[in-house]
């Protein structure tokens, strides 16, 4: 894929839930305070994301094998094996935000992160009741992971973007994240 071609299919689409995620803030103040805040304007925006880090993570592994189906298990092996530093890479947020996340830390082959349990939570069980936190898994569509599967998105878009073919001066800017630890 050239890079151009990525900004078209990929990069727009992570602009638009950026732009999603900050008009949030007029309802509740992007601050940690406010993690376990849940709402449907979240639980739309969380599906929206992890649907797109599922589609990004999947064109990331054909960079490595050739194409096949995989569930998120068996993508995160592949980019493990691929990309060792995964586990460890730290995406920071531009200073007003002042968070970081290390968004893969929780991804082995038996364990997915908690932010995509909370995903799969909700888009399987939506209504059922957590037995841990006695409250419905909706709510597990809060700040809390909606920032986190955010900053997934934003570094596995960053991974693809590495392995385009050049053919554009275009630089990524977000205006949520900045830095990149690898």
């Amino acid at each position: 894929m050239k890079k151009s071609e990525f900004i078209r299919i990929y990069w727009k689409n992570y602009q638009k839930f950026e732009k999603f995620f900050i008009d949030t803030d007029k309802y509740v103040t992007i601050d940690k305070e406010n993690n376990d805040a849940f709402s449907f304007e979240y639980l739309s925006l969380f599906v929206l994301i992890c649907n797109e880090i599922d589609a990004v993570l999947s064109e990331l592994c054909d960079c490595f094998e050739k194409e096949r189906q995989r569930n998120i298990g068996l993508k995160m092996s592949v980019l493990r094996a691929n990309i060792p530093n995964l586990r460890n890479a730290q995406v920071e947020t531009l200073p007003e935000f002042g968070r970081s996340y290390v968004p893969y830390s929780g991804f082995s082959d038996e364990e997915s992160g908690d932010w995509w349990k909370s995903y799969n939570n909700i888009k399987h069980s939506r209504s059922k009741i957590d037995k841990k936190t006695k409250k419905p898994y909706y709510q597990q569509a809060n700040l809390k992971n909606v920032f986190e599967s955010l900053s997934a998105l934003y570094l596995a878009l960053n991974l693809l973007f590495e392995m385009c073919e050049d053919d554009t001066d275009v630089k990524l800017e977000s205006r949520v994240f900045g830095k990149i630890n690898m």
